[in-house]
Parts: structure tokens; sequence; C-alpha cells
């Protein structure tokens, strides 16, 4: 009876060691995710992996090392690959989550994993290895240069009162209660009567506000273009704000965006400038022409370019001619210990 159990177990070790150990690799799944493909700088990064063993045997040891993208950081470990150690029993899966960030602005190409599976006795192992092929793009920071700040809301404050003054009696969206500061003629009083209260008509705008934000990418250190990029990124937000369309030009590989609002459009224009690399590929009077043969009515515009040149701003005497309200222009000026 004891050597028909010796055998037994001898069976049972040659097939784990030279049967099954060699075939664990082909039946273990590797499945993964990260929670967001646009990020701030800085911004915690969720990378969730799962591993399944597909096979009706255990695999008897699994060693997992993952590195995240390039420059990214693991929470607490100040690192960017961590390693696992596991048996993973008969159709079980593993799963866990690592949280990290990425510093700066930029795309971030995925990172690696690499799975080591080794036989019973611990004699030999099989590595097999991957790409994480999903990019993250990191978005510029905001803008907190005090100057532009109050420039832009000033402006923006300018475009909200021309919205509210604009109104068509004929569009009537809703009705209000009657404050007592309304005009008599915006009484409603057959809807007066159904409420048993005095109400005013809420009425629509003639002509919606819209706006045209222009990025000059032709001129300007690396450092004057990234505060660009920071100061159209605050437009963008100000601007989603107070639900007002906005259009997106550039002369660089910032690239365009048709007139729209909304989170859809904004994460749009984000992707952009997070993988832009600051290359430019035409000149600010040309820039300016596309902006001019693109003019609309009630559009309001926001000039961003690193300082700007005389001929520079004979260009915006042109598009000021062609517009009917006049030019937000906001230059991204870096302090002497910040440039290149």
């Amino acid at each position: 009876m004891r050597y028909l159990l010796l055998v037994g177990l001898v069976v049972i070790v040659v097939l784990l060691q030279f049967v099954i150990s060699p075939r664990a690799s082909a039946h273990l799944l590797y499945r993964y995710t990260y929670d967001s493909k646009l990020a701030e700088p800085g911004e915690k990064i969720a990378f969730s992996d799962k591993l399944i063993n597909s096979w009706f045997f255990p695999i008897v040891y699994i060693r997992l090392l993952e590195c995240m993208p390039e420059g990214a950081v693991i929470l607490g470990k100040n690192k960017n690959k961590e390693s696992h150690s596991l048996f993973l029993p008969a159709h079980k899966s593993y799963q866990h989550t690592v949280y990290f960030t990425l510093p700066k602005r930029g795309i971030y190409r995925g990172g690696k994993y690499y799975l080591e599976t080794g036989d019973f006795l611990g004699f030999k192992s099989w590595i097999e290895s991957g790409e994480t092929t999903t990019d993250i793009t990191v978005m510029p920071s905001t803008c907190k240069d005090e100057y532009v700040l109050k420039v832009l809301g000033g402006y923006i404050g300018d475009i909200s009162v021309r919205r509210f003054i604009m109104e068509d009696p004929v569009l009537t969206i809703g009705y209000l209660d009657y404050t007592g500061r309304e005009p008599m003629k915006k009484i409603s009083w057959k809807h007066s009567a159904k409420v048993g209260k005095l109400m005013v008509k809420n009425s629509d705008y003639t002509v919606d506000a819209n706006a045209a934000i222009v990025l000059n990418m032709a001129s300007g250190s690396s450092k004057e273009k990234e505060k660009c990029l920071e100061i159209v990124r605050t437009v963008c937000e100000k601007l989603e704000e107070e639900k007002i369309s906005y259009q997106f030009l550039s002369n660089g590989d910032a690239g365009n965006l048709d007139e729209g609002y909304g989170k859809k459009h904004f994460d749009q224009i984000m992707t952009n400038l997070g993988r832009s690399s600051l290359v430019s590929f035409f000149s600010f009077d040309d820039l300016i022409d596309c902006c001019i043969r693109e003019r609309k009515r009630s559009r309001s515009y926001f000039i961003i370019s690193a300082p700007l040149t005389p001929d520079n701003r004979k260009a915006l005497i042109r598009l000021q001619r062609f517009s009917e309200y006049e030019l937000c222009v906001l230059e991204a000026e870096v302090n002497q210990n910040e440039t290149d």
C-alpha cells in the first residue's frame, strides 16, 4: 500500500514537473485598465490589473513584474515598478490596483509587464512579456499669473453682460416670478392668471455669444509656449463655466477644433495641448487671416501668444477691423529666472 502511495506521489510530481508546469503560462490571462487617459499634472491615476488562471490545474509559482509608464512615480514607493509572487489555484484570479502620478504635461506611452512561471521543483522558469499599450496624456496646468487672470476675468464678464442685454422677446424659454424690477411689458398676463401670481417671460438671446481662442505657436521660448498652453486651458475653463461656445485655432501642432463646448469639446482640446511638441507650421499673420476667413457675428477673440512683435501687432489691427468687440490679448511672459 505504501509502495502504491509512493508511486502515485512520484507520478504526480513528474506530471507537475514535466507536463503541467511548462504549459502553465499558456493558460494565464493578463488584463489591465487605467482609470484615466487624460490627467492633470500630479493627479493620482489608478492602474488595475487582473491575472486569471483559466486552467483546471493550479499554477504553483507566478512572479508578476509591472512597470508603469516612464516618468511615473508609484505613490508611497517613489519608483515606477513593482512585483508580486503568488500561487494561483485552478480557475481563480488575482487582481490589485496601483496608484501613480505623472509629473508634467506630455504624452506617456504605456509601460511593460513580465510574467514568470516556474516548475514544481524550482529548477526552471519561463518568462513572457508584453506592453500596456494605453497612452496617457497629461494636460497643461492652469495659469496662475494674476495679471492674466484679472484681464481674463474682466473680459469674460463683459461677454456675459452682452449676452443678458441682447434678449429676444419673441423667443420665450420659460417664466420667472415677478420681482418688481422687471418692466411691465415682460409680464405674461395669461401665465400669471394660470398660476395666480405675477410671472414674467424668460426670453432667449437674439444671438448667442461665441468666442475663438487663437494660439500663436510661431514665436517664443519653450517656457513661454508652455505658459501659453496654460493660458489656453484657463480660458477654456472660464468659457465652459459661462457655457459660451468657443472655437480653437492655432498655427502649430496643437491643432484646431470647430466651435462647441462641453466635456468632450474641452477634453479634445486638452488632449491636443497635452500631446503638443510646441511645433509651429505657419506664421502668426497667416493665423490671423484664418480668423478673418472664419469670422462670425458676436464673436469675441482671445489671442494667446508669447510677447508680440510689432509685425504681430499690425496683424492684430487687421483682425480688430473685422471684430465687433475689442480683442483680448494675453501674452505669456516669464520671469528672468524661468527663461531657457
